[in-house]
């Protein structure tokens, strides 16, 4: 087994062991703060209405259960950046200090989601009655951090677009592949070039040539919005230029 190989194999393994991790965590805090009379509120969402806008910033922890959703916004320079997140991960700027760095993002929908909402005075109240609540929001945050990581190196730093976006494909299709009507090599969600190349650091054209590219090649599929993987051993290799 080659290196590359190697390498892809153990990238999926962390992956999904940091699935796994996240939802541990989640229902353990969850249970945590119900214990601790903690006022929960769950609601649910369908696809395309805004789940967390800029008014909210800092005032709440999202945790979502059920579904996908697109955190979108803009970082120095004026550029924008999208990220995916699924079930059991949580998104919301929870800020303690009292004056918070601001930081402008969105929350939507991008497919029907259930989310549990946790004010921050609520938050901060059971940290204090209830130390594991806060090593529980840092193991959370230390699981968000790896995934980053892997964003930037796989999706950032790489010269070439269609690295970038190769490893961008594989992340999706392993963390989003099997959604209802799909199998497991389908990303069941449907994203415009845009979203990928603001995911990617790319312009528009830059991904719709590399997506036509990677069609050609017969490494994937695109239909009806979905993108499938032909070629997912190909893919990987790619991305490890």
């Amino acid at each position: 087994m080659g290196r590359q190989e190697r390498s892809g194999q153990w990238a999926t393994l962390s992956r999904d062991r940091y699935r796994a991790a996240q939802e541990r965590e989640c229902r353990e805090l969850l249970k945590i703060l119900r214990e601790s009379a903690v006022a929960l509120s769950s609601r649910r969402y369908t696809c395309g209405n805004p789940i967390h806008q800029e008014e909210e910033r800092g005032n709440t922890l999202y945790i979502l259960v059920e579904g996908v959703a697109k955190l979108f916004g803009s970082y120095s320079g004026g550029r924008n950046f999208v990220f995916l997140v699924g079930p059991w991960e949580f998104f919301g700027h929870l800020v303690v200090a009292k004056k918070p760095v601001e930081r402008a993002y969105y929350a939507e929908a991008i497919t029907d989601c259930e989310v549990v909402k946790v004010p921050k005075i609520f938050v901060e109240r059971a940290m204090r009655q209830q130390p594991e609540v806060a090593l529980k929001l840092i193991t959370l945050q230390q699981i968000r951090l790896a995934q980053y990581e892997e964003l930037l190196l796989g999706c950032l730093l790489p010269r070439k677009t269609e690295v970038r976006l190769a490893n961008l494909l594989m992340i999706l299709v392993q963390k989003f592949g099997g959604h209802p009507g799909t199998d497991r090599l389908t990303i069941g969600l449907r994203m415009t070039h845009q979203d990928l190349a603001e995911m990617v650091a790319s312009t528009r054209e830059s991904v719709s040539n590399n997506l036509s590219a990677l069609r050609n090649r017969k490494m994937i599929e695109m239909a009806r919005g979905n993108i499938k993987i032909l070629n997912p051993e190909g893919l990987t290799k790619l991305g490890r230029f």
